[in-house]
């Protein structure tokens, strides 16, 4: 089935990509009526250019095809996919000074890959999600006063949007390059990020150009344990509280350091009672840390070599990440005329705690203490619309699983955008 849908979908890419543009830069037409020295008439008054709309409409579709090589729990193919549509509002274009606000719907199709092919901890697509669901993924209003050095957002908000964000790092498809294992493995259900948001409500403030601050306080659980493919579901019980500062150096480095906390108390991973049920702990909090910046710039424009570094430690008898560690580089722009191009390679490496090894004992299962990602990617951007990405992923240890064999895998992702 997935070597059908990929034939299917890259003979749609080679026609549109063939086919002659649908629209352009008109081409003068002589009047018929004139001569050919015959001057012109008078120049005309030209109607005002309409107001620009303060809506922007985004659709993208994600494709990620993928097959573990050798190793892991199985060889095989398969797939992992995602639709999303959004409409965004500009408030500054309506006189409303500093209001916007996003509304975006996801469908993601079902794929269960990283589990069943790999065995590993750390999913290798980021739009790998199971089960197959439709669901409101973003409703948010924010204002911004002060001249736009302080702001506050309510509404159902992607926490990875604002805090624990790795720009450099967003080229890379394994889901450890988005929000860091040690934030994004705890809560009931997961934070509030991919594929389940929760209600939130979020506040910055800039006392300068260079410095910011944030807050976010976010329902404890995303969604609904439950029932994981609702539409929507807020829960309201207990909260995740985290906090960030951020440094720039302008367009050259910056550097950033947030903590977060669960008002919740959670099972404990090796502690039980009397009656073999797990002890509840509080304390399920983490503190993160990343610099990244440019190492190399090659004529502006962005082209150039980018790097990054990104630690965060989580509490290990609650979670089974207690420690996460990622780096890598980025060069924008490596072939000569191909300026939008990125190619890359990364390191995720999640250390797994004391309490993860003894549940896994308790699972006659044993910890090696890591599992460990060496991904290289290459971006092409064949189109305004289009971007074709082959991608190789190297698993070394998956889940930390002395049983599992390090595992191979293959993909390319193909993403489609389309904005007005």
């Amino acid at each position: 089935m997935v070597a059908k849908n990929s034939a299917w979908i890259s003979a749609c890419v080679i026609s549109l990509a063939l086919a002659p543009p649908a629209f352009g830069q008109a081409q003068p037409v002589a009047d018929p009526t004139k001569t050919a020295n015959q001057p012109a008439g008078p120049p005309q008054d030209k109607p005002p250019a309409p107001a620009p709309s303060p809506f922007t409409f985004t659709v993208n579709y994600d494709l990620d095809l993928l097959d573990n090589l050798s190793g892991g729990r199985s060889r095989g193919t398969g797939h992992a996919d995602l639709l999303k549509a959004s409409i965004g509002y500009d408030g500054n274009l309506q006189g409303r000074e500093g209001l916007s606000a996003l509304v975006s719907l996801e469908h993601g199709f079902g794929s269960d890959f990283t589990p069943q092919r790999i065995g590993g901890f750390q999913a290798v697509t980021s739009i790998e999600a199971h089960p197959a669901a439709t669901r409101l993924y973003e409703a948010w209003v924010q204002q911004d006063v002060l001249e736009g050095r302080a702001g506050v957002k309510v509404g159902l908000i992607d926490l990875n949007t604002i805090f624990d964000v790795q720009e450099t790092a967003a080229l890379f498809l394994n889901a450890a390059d988005g929000t860091g294992t040690d934030l994004a493995d705890t809560g009931v259900n997961g934070p509030s990020i991919y594929p389940t948001t929760a209600a939130a409500i979020a506040g910055f403030w800039r006392p300068d150009n260079d410095w910011t601050l944030q807050l976010g306080v976010f329902d404890a659980t995303a969604g609904d344990p439950r029932h994981r493919s609702d539409f929507l579901a807020v829960r309201l019980r207990g909260a995740l509280i985290i906090a960030q500062v951020e440094r720039r150096f302008g367009d050259t480095a910056r550097i950033e350091v947030g903590a977060w906390d669960y008002t919740n108390s959670f099972p404990a991973l090796d502690r039980f009672g009397l009656d073999g049920t797990p002890q509840r702990l509080h304390g399920n909090a983490g503190v993160y840390g990343l610099i990244e910046g440019r190492l190399l710039d090659r004529g502006g424009d962005g082209k150039g070599l980018s790097g990054w570094l990104r630690i965060g430690f989580a509490n290990g008898d609650i979670n089974p990440a207690q420690r996460y560690l990622g780096t890598g580089l980025v060069y924008t722009g490596p072939i000569h005329g191909r300026d939008k191009d990125e190619a890359g390679i990364a390191v995720a490496d999640v250390e797994f705690g004391e309490g993860a090894r003894v549940a896994a004992l308790q699972e006659e299962r044993t910890l090696s203490g890591h599992e460990t990602v060496v991904e290289a990617t290459y971006r092409y951007a064949w189109k305004d619309w289009i971007a074709v990405q082959p991608d190789v992923q190297y698993i070394i240890r998956p889940h930390g699983d002395r049983h599992i064999d390090n595992a191979l895998m293959i993909g390319v992702r193909l993403a489609f955008t389309w904005s007005k």
